[in-house]
């Protein structure tokens, strides 16, 4: 068993890849075992980790020290723990367009020290003894949609160098891993995609014409309320919203004297309130930043200038629908 250091204080160092953080934790231990806080959300996020929203704990059971796994980079973020045991673990990352592609970072794990390893972040690690038992946090449930975006890097590329403590000639690999690419082969994670509503509109339209000329189109979806009404829970249906790490939302109901009448009342309270917040909450559901956009008819005109402090004052029932939604928005943790 590992000589596990006690009583270590909480903290958190960087590793010189983006998001890679390694955290010290603190174990207390006696002549009857140890006890940690493995995951403490709010000491942990004091000190820099990320939030995570933990839907799925994972445990990897290595009867024998030598067994490897990886590289593998997964569409996911996750924070990595030993319950039992010792692992050399080694991480590249994988990510499209990163300033530290490529880059590498090892170090063993044992009790006392975790690692949070954020999405398309290759992870890979070597059991340094008999009975390990390696666990991991993750913030999406596993979907064969989502397997289908992961990649991979072999564990003997001599780029990366990985020093193994045990030679992998003697170690115990599966042979799926064996035959990962080399790097120069590799197709690197790209980002999670964006998806756009209401994009046949005004400002739809403005927001594919910047991420065309930006070259990012490629990551966006467009939808407009012909294929997605968002008023319609059922409609949520039809996406895997795991794929998604933005909304824009840029459909709205903006005929202003229409929402006066008995018809337009309806379809703008639909448009401008139901919409944004069976959206907010499907965001805030799945960790998903909601990109939302208001209107000053939320404020009633007697100001030159309205900012965002100033309370909600509608006086149309336009304004009185924005109004809404904007308050729906605002429970979404991550929100614009």
């Amino acid at each position: 068993m590992a000589d596990i250091e006690f009583e270590k204080d909480l903290s958190v160092a960087e590793t010189g890849i983006g998001g890679l953080k390694v955290v010290d934790l603190a174990v207390h231990g006696d002549s009857r075992g140890w006890f940690k806080e493995n995951w403490q959300r709010a000491k942990m996020c004091a000190l820099g980790v990320p939030d995570l929203r933990v839907v799925q704990n994972n445990i990897s059971y290595n009867d024998k020290r030598g067994v490897t796994r990886g590289i593998h980079a997964e569409p996911w973020d996750k924070f990595i723990s030993v319950a039992r045991g010792s692992v050399f673990g080694a991480w590249v990352d994988l990510r499209e367009g990163s300033a530290t592609y490529g880059k590498v970072y090892t170090t063993v794990l044992d009790p006392s020290k975790a690692i949070y390893v954020p999405r398309g972040v290759g992870n890979s690690f070597q059991a340094l003894e008999d009975g390990t038992a390696y666990t991991y946090l993750v913030d999406a449930h596993w979907s064969l949609e989502l397997k289908k975006t992961y990649t991979f890097v072999n564990l003997a590329d001599p780029e990366l160098n990985i020093q193994w403590p045990i030679p992998l000639a003697e170690a115990t690999v599966s042979e799926a891993d064996l035959n990962h690419p080399m790097l120069r082969d590799v197709v690197p994670m790209a980002p999670r995609r964006t998806l756009v509503t209401g994009c046949d509109g005004q400002l739809g339209r403005a927001v594919r014409a910047l991420a065309e000329e930006r070259g990012v189109a490629k990551d966006f979806d467009f939808c407009d309320i012909d294929t997605f009404d968002m008023s319609d829970p059922d409609a949520y249906s039809q996406y895997d919203w795991s794929l998604y790490g933005t909304v824009i939302n840029c459909g709205a109901y903006t005929a202003v004297d229409k929402a006066e009448t008995p018809e337009g009342r309806v379809t703008a309270w639909k448009a401008n309130a139901t919409g944004p917040a069976l959206l907010a909450r499907t965001c805030a559901g799945h960790g998903i930043t909601l990109v939302h956009v208001s209107s000053d008819y939320v404020f009633d005109g007697t100001a030159e200038v309205h900012t965002e402090e100033e309370p909600l004052s509608p006086l149309s029932v336009y304004g009185q629908t924005k109004a809404a939604g904007d308050i729906a928005v605002a429970g979404c943790p991550r929100h614009y």
